[in-house]
């Protein structure tokens, strides 16, 4: 479910493929500056009412080629023609264009030129001036190209386009089909030298409608030197819904529907040929002999000597593992940094106790191996990175490390830079599918991130009513796994006066409860169960005839966090988990019960996903009991309809649906 072969389609792995389907080429009739009084009365969108603006038409062109001055570069030429639909839709007409540089400034992106016109009504358009076109400086990486069309506003519909040059040939393009805006036609165009040979492959749902490539004969050449065929390809897709993002997801770049290319190799005039894209073989020997994480992760000798004579005189086990790791975990601290490639040294991390989380781990990797247990360092990307291709090694999507760790037959993922993550598991932005374990000795191979059970949260609720009093509420909740690592990492980021605040503004919201203690149990005992203990008084009016008590109170579900129509991307949660709610009202001697909901089961088809709730009595204390239960972390588009309507009951019956109690008479 989380294999990558769900959204990513191989759509060329060798440069001399060629298909067609020439009878779907139904290229639109666009002629940049003119524009037609149907798309001027254009008002709204009818695929997507919500739409703050459509893009008509867009094209791309990517050309390997001479320029003017007889170097090889990748020229591309990009041109888009908009609608402006709502006032909110007016930034479209500023347009940004990253300029690639390589950090000693030496090669850099060109920018070329843009033009650009803005028509409203039957009036003649506005250009852009040149002088309007600025370039910032953003960092040692890139710059940036920035303008902004004139006289834009709703109902409005933009020309522009642009040109760059680029000496980065291992970069070819990404073209992204699928963005914020729906689309009406995309349409990329490449020529590629068969000198060199890239791998493409497409990502996201949304299918072509036109593929076509064929061979060119003699494109590229250099007098005197040779001549080399071109593959000129055509892609195209009509009719692109807007990628629209919704919570319990991964980055929306696995998603969205593009074509990627990696270079391979690069075969030169005479007879040279270099290899780009290597094998995880010649990876692994690179980073085992380099001057940084390889190296960095082989001090175990320098270690062996901090080890304290308490840990080293050990039995070596999961008990000398835990206590290496949560030692290490108290006594360094993440800095904030996320390099991996560059600046490592564990040394100097070690000495002034703080580091990247890839300088922090890499301590704890030497640690466990000075101490003779079998670990590795295992590369991965978080959450909002893109997952790694499995097609061919690709080091820069990597973007975090960790240690594996194997005990006789059990492996454990680790990373000391979260004080407050346990053994064994992983912060919740590393949950992502899969990483490459670094086994220096054997060869690298991939692993599959499992993520940590037992992800609970169970909230015990006791209500007792007076007929001289407000009603006294005693709430425990007690969190495990996940759950309680947000919820310490929540309490820790405020002083217990500012939490307790925050818990009094939420109980406000619900407007009868009034906090009077709140105390926590555990907070720096990751190993134990996170518990929390909540006294309240809830005024109620001894007098009224009837009381309507809602039983959920503490940690209740007012939000669905799933909204949109159709998703076409899984849902996932990161872990699997549950909530659990157990209430008991005691009625006292002076009411008793008018109305309660009745029992209810929601359940996907497999089981995996449920909804209970349960009534009973015991002479004067009802009890109701729900679990919303997820026994899995991701699910498919197609079972989003379930959950959907799974949430919706939930919070139906946890703010619409109240216990009514009427007073004797």
């Amino acid at each position: 479910m989380t294999n990558q072969s769900l959204y990513t389609t191989v759509l060329v792995m060798l440069s001399f493929l060629v298909f067609s389907n020439a009878q779907q080429n139904a290229s639109p009739a666009f002629d940049f500056g003119k524009v037609s009084p149907e798309d001027i009365s254009m008002l709204h969108y009818d695929k997507d009412t919500v739409a703050n603006a459509l893009v008509l038409y867009e094209k791309g062109v990517s050309k390997i080629e001479k320029n003017s001055y007889g170097f090889v570069v990748l020229s591309t030429e990009v041109t888009r023609r908009i609608k402006i639909l709502k006032p909110e839709g007016v930034h479209e007409a500023t347009v940004e264009i990253p300029l690639h540089k390589s950090t000693d400034n030496k090669r850099k992106e060109k920018f070329i030129k843009a033009e650009a016109i803005s028509f409203n009504d039957a009036r003649p358009g506005t250009w852009l001036h040149k002088k309007d076109i600025f370039t910032e400086h953003v960092n040692e990486n890139y710059d940036l190209v920035k303008f902004t069309i004139p006289d834009v506003k709703e109902g409005t519909v933009i020309d522009y386009r642009y040109k760059t040059e680029s000496p980065f040939l291992f970069n070819f393009n990404t073209w992204r089909f699928q963005s914020d805006l729906p689309k009406l036609y995309s349409e990329y165009h490449t020529s590629i030298p068969a000198n060199y040979k890239y791998n493409i492959k497409l990502t996201g749902f949304q299918p072509l409608h036109h593929k076509e490539s064929v061979l060119k004969k003699d494109c590229f050449y250099f007098q005197g030197v040779g001549t080399a065929d071109c593959v000129v390809s055509n892609y195209i897709m009509k009719d692109i819904p807007a990628f629209k993002e919704e919570d319990h997801m991964i980055s929306r770049h696995n998603y969205l529907s593009a074509i990627d290319y990696e270079l391979e190799t690069f075969e030169g005039f005479d007879g040279m040929k270099k290899k780009y894209t290597k094998s995880w073989k010649d990876v692994d020997k690179e980073i085992k002999y380099g001057e940084e994480i390889g190296k960095q992760a082989r001090k175990e000798n320098y270690f062996s000597r901090l080890i304290p004579s308490e840990i080293s005189e050990m039995t070596t086990g999961l008990e000398k593992a835990k206590k290496i790791y949560y030692s290490l975990q108290k006594e360094l601290f993440w800095n904030n940094a996320n390099y991996i490639f560059t600046r490592v040294d564990v040394k100097e991390a070690f000495d002034r106790k703080s580091g990247s989380h890839a300088e922090l781990n890499l301590i704890l990797l030497n640690f466990l191996k000075a101490e003779g247990f079998k670990a590795d360092f295992m590369l991965l990307s978080t959450r909002d990175q893109s997952l790694p291709t499995k097609l061919y090694p690709v080091i820069s999507e990597f973007n975090y490390l960790v240690v594996k760790l194997d005990i006789e037959d059990q492996s454990y993922l680790l990373d000391i830079s979260d004080k407050n993550v346990l053994f064994g598991m992983l912060p919740f932005k590393a949950l992502n599918s899969y990483g490459r374990v670094m086994d220096m000795e054997n060869g690298s191979y991939w692993y599959d991130i499992t993520p940590l059970k037992g992800n609970k949260t169970m909230i015990s609720t006791q209500i007792s009513l007076s007929d001289s009093r407000p009603a006294t509420i005693a709430i425990q909740t007690t969190s495990s796994g996940y759950h309680a690592l947000s919820k310490r990492n929540k309490l820790r980021s405020k002083s217990q006066e500012e939490y307790e605040e925050s818990l009094q503004d939420e109980f406000d919201k619900q407007g009868l409860y009034e906090l009077e203690k709140y105390t926590v149990d555990h907070l720096e005992s990751p190993e134990d169960q996170l518990a929390e203990h909540y006294s309240l008084v809830m005024e109620n009016d001894t007098d009224a005839p009837m009381i309507v008590l809602y039983p959920f109170i503490a940690e209740r579900i007012t939000k669905n966090p799933f909204t949109l129509e159709e998703r076409t991307y899984p849902v996932d949660f990161g872990y699997p988990f549950s909530f659990i709610y157990i209430t008991a009202i005691d009625l006292g001697e002076h009411y008793e019960i008018k109305e309660l909901p009745g029992d209810k089961i929601m359940k996907l088809e497999d089981g995996s996903a449920k909804l209970t709730y349960h009534t009973s009595r015991n002479g004067n204390v009802i009890y109701i009991n729900s679990n919303l239960k997820f026994s899995r972390p991701i699910f498919t588009a197609t079972e989003y309809g379930a959950l959907k309507k799974l949430y919706t009951e939930l919070i139906s019956l946890q703010n619409k649906q109240p216990v009514i109690l009427e007073k004797k008479l």
